[in-house]
């Protein structure tokens, strides 16, 4: 039976996965240290789909010792992080901790077990000064790019130097990094994706990460919302986290053919939005009545227009996405009624 163990299999793309799999009828150990909001909502369905749950912190080497997880693991899913963006600048030792030294410990466990790791990574590993110099030009609602050398996204060849990252770019370049020397050195399976924008029912979003179900969950409960920069006209290219957990699947089935790699992934060209256009969507199709504001400066590092070119993928593994930005808003929406009680506790405070 096919072993695997998620770290930070509690968070919204752990536990979306660990549930896919275990349907499967793999065996699913979901390890987390249950410290980002919403975690501890994902341990009924982990227990319901009978995976088994360890409290565990990626950052201490030890807990991969102390808790007798299985040698026999197969591939170790990384999705464990701290996300934000914003939060680094405030607090750069956390985030290298926990992405760069976590996966480091992560990797030293897969030698040991002699496990195969799939690495959740980003677009922040790409230079936001580099990102936004490429050409592009302002429509009525987003931006668009202009350059024919993008016109099909971001590919896997460009550049990550510069220095604006973010420090959360900064510690996933170095994990990837890591993964990628890992592989040649010790010869350890491993697959690198860089995400774009990820969604899905279960994420509990919030302004510095996870923007597209917060704006939903926002939008539902008459919170207020701001343009951050760009007057709402930034894109991003959306993945639903069905797309994502067939992606997973199809490297795990052909991680022989995808050792080394390190791959771009996001909805590609066909599934964008900008914020203008998440807006009104959900005014017209839901009928939300979205409370705007507007900041004129950006955030730093933040990229105007990011799609990933997905074409990689494609070809190697026969993989693209199926769930495109209008449905990924009709599936969260579904789920923010069905868990609107819990929701409304969490972020209406009422």
């Amino acid at each position: 039976m096919m072993k695997i163990l998620i770290t930070g299999g509690a968070g919204f793309v752990g536990a979306n996965l660990a549930i896919y799999f275990a349907k499967k009828g793999y065996q699913v150990i979901s390890m987390d240290n249950l410290s980002r909001r919403g975690s501890e909502n994902a341990l009924p369905r982990l227990k319901k789909n009978k995976i088994t749950f360890v409290h565990g912190d990626i950052r201490n080497k030890e807990d991969f010792l102390h808790h007798h997880l299985p040698t026999d693991i197969n591939v170790i899913l990384n999705t464990a992080a701290e996300p934000s963006a914003i939060s680094g600048y405030q607090n750069p030792e956390f985030v290298i901790q926990t992405n760069t030294i976590g996966t480091l410990n992560v990797l030293e466990f897969a030698r040991r077990i002699n496990s195969s790791v799939i690495q959740w990574s980003t677009n922040k590993v790409y230079c936001g000064e580099k990102i936004n110099s490429i050409k592009r030009k302002e429509k009525k609602t987003r931006y668009i790019i202009t350059d024919e050398n993008y016109k099909q996204g971001i590919p896997e060849t460009f550049s990550i130097d510069g220095g604006d990252h973010s420090i959360y770019g900064l510690s996933k370049i170095m994990g990837d990094m890591m993964c990628q020397e890992y592989s040649k050195a010790f010869n350890i399976k491993t697959v690198i994706n860089r995400f774009s924008c990820l969604c899905g029912p279960y994420q509990w979003g919030k302004c510095a990460q996870g923007w597209y179900a917060w704006w939903a969950i926002a939008s539902y409960f008459k919170l207020p919302l701001h343009y951050i920069g760009w007057k709402g006209k930034q894109v991003r290219d959306v993945l639903h986290i069905d797309d994502v957990a067939e992606l997973i699947d199809l490297e795990i089935e052909n991680i022989h053919k995808v050792n080394g790699e390190v791959f771009n992934i996001g909805g590609g060209p066909k599934f964008t939005m900008s914020l203008i256009e998440a807006t009104e969507y959900l005014k017209n199709e839901h009928g939300y009545e979205t409370c705007l504001g507007q900041i004129e400066e950006s955030r730093k590092a933040d990229h105007c227009v990011y799609v990933s070119d997905i074409r990689k993928a494609k070809r190697i593994l026969g993989w693209k996405p199926k769930i495109n930005p209008e449905e990924s808003f009709d599936k969260i929406i579904s789920w923010i009624k069905k868990d609107e009680a819990t929701l409304k506790h969490i972020y209406a405070h009422k």
